[in-house]
């Protein structure tokens, strides 16, 4: 055999070698994972996700029509336990580590008699090493302790500046166009034997991201809401309901169908809903060049129809995106059934007034099974205004002069 060879079979020898040695590592690994329940729900659970609800607090879910389902209740400790029984002259001892500590708390549920102690960052939770032979050792059993809702009362609106002011809602520590704190738990059985060497067990349980939005929505639940009162009370949706974010419709500009960063949506004929509108606005386009129809202002003016097409700018909202853009705790946004259309055209422009009223028109005349109203900076525009034509006096109603978006929804019984 030439050098090159026995140099070439030692490298594969070593290589194979190698790999034993990993998958060996993993089987390893795999035998020291704790065993965990981590939720009353059982598909979350399934994913060792979790989602938690204050006690004395029933929530319904299931946030699309029709859905009817079994509420959702006080959420059920976390059991976590250790893979192999453990020998009377073993010590044990648990730790608890979380990176959040302003919403990583725990409330400890386990009867045993041992040193508990907490460390200076207020988050993290450990015991000393303690006898085996007492009862349970080999488990742990605590949940989350629920974090506030700051505030109680739902409020959003703009500060003498021009920007929205963080008065009223919003859970602490968070950025309201991304999403919750990830709520994640490390978890360590450390077992020591009478020679004094340990063997480390570990779990997770973590939050992913279709239980960070429902979590937003048990947050929100039966929130008050400012000056004319109210609540919100809209149910969970279900991990099923979550879905990723398709593409946007054909001739359809703007921000995507999902307003939050977390990759997903719920959509309840919201991408449908969009579609249609399209078509309608489309088709009314296509019949005006065809048939030559001309378009009049209220001066009986022949007004050009722009070639613009729209934009989309709200689609499905987490609730807390919600709460810092709408006033509708209950908003169909949340539910996915409701779109923002924006002209394509400078806003306050003429032709992007003329686009509203001649998107309006064709959906009056439309079949499309839904509801729609204009509106500008959140306030539906009062009957007066559609028939007036005051500032700018340029003939075309005074709602579609100062209309920000035209905002359409399927019908909610």
């Amino acid at each position: 055999m030439s050098w090159m060879n026995k140099i070439f079979t030692k490298k594969r020898v070593f290589l194979l070698t190698l790999f034993s040695c990993c998958l060996a590592g993993n089987a390893l690994a795999e035998d020291r994972r704790l065993k965990i329940i981590s939720s009353s729900d059982p598909d979350s659970n399934k994913y060792q996700s979790f989602i938690y609800i204050k006690s004395s607090t029933t929530i319904e879910q299931g946030v699309s029509r029709g859905s009817q389902l079994p509420p959702l209740k006080l959420q059920i400790p976390f059991v976590v336990d250790i893979p192999v029984a453990l020998n009377a002259n073993e010590r044990v001892q648990w730790i608890i580590t979380t990176k959040k500590k302003e919403v990583g708390a725990v409330e400890i549920l386990s009867k045993h008699e041992f040193t508990r102690k907490r460390k200076l960052n207020g988050s993290d939770w450990s015991t000393e090493y303690f006898p085996s032979a007492v009862e349970d050792s080999s488990r742990l059993v605590f949940r989350p302790k629920p974090h506030k809702h700051e505030q109680s009362i739902y409020k959003k609106g703009r500060g003498g500046n021009g920007k929205r002011q963080r008065y009223g809602g919003g859970t602490p520590k968070i950025d309201e166009h991304f999403y919750n704190p990830r709520l994640s738990y490390q978890i360590i059985a450390n077992v020591k034997n009478e020679k004094g060497e340990v063997t480390s067990y570990k779990g997770k349980i973590e939050m992913d991201n279709k239980d960070m939005v429902r979590q937003e929505y048990i947050n929100h639940f039966r929130i008050n809401r400012y000056g004319r009162g109210g609540y919100g009370d809209l149910p969970v949706p279900l991990r099923s309901e979550l879905s990723d974010i398709p593409p946007m419709p054909t001739n359809l500009l703007g921000n995507g169908l999902s307003e939050s960063r977390y990759g997903l949506m719920v959509d309840d004929g919201l991408t449908e809903l969009a579609i249609n509108v399209v078509k309608v606005y489309e088709v009314a386009k296509q019949r005006y060049k065809q048939t030559g129809l001309p378009f009049h202002d209220l001066n009986k003016q022949q007004l050009p129809i722009p070639e613009s097409k729209l934009w989309l700018s709200g689609g499905w909202r987490n609730p807390e995106r919600n709460e810092w853009y709408s006033n509708a705790l209950n908003g169909i946004h949340q539910r996915g059934g409701a779109i923002d259309i924006v002209a394509s055209e400078p806003h306050s422009d003429k032709r992007s007034a003329i686009v509203y009223w001649f998107l309006w028109k064709a959906l009056q005349a439309s079949s499309l099974d839904g509801f729609w109203q204009l509106e500008t900076r959140g306030r539906p525009m009062v009957t007066r205004e559609f028939k007036e034509d005051i500032e700018p006096k340029n003939g075309i109603p005074d709602a579609f002069d100062k209309a920000d978006h035209i905002h359409i929804n399927i019908k909610y019984e």
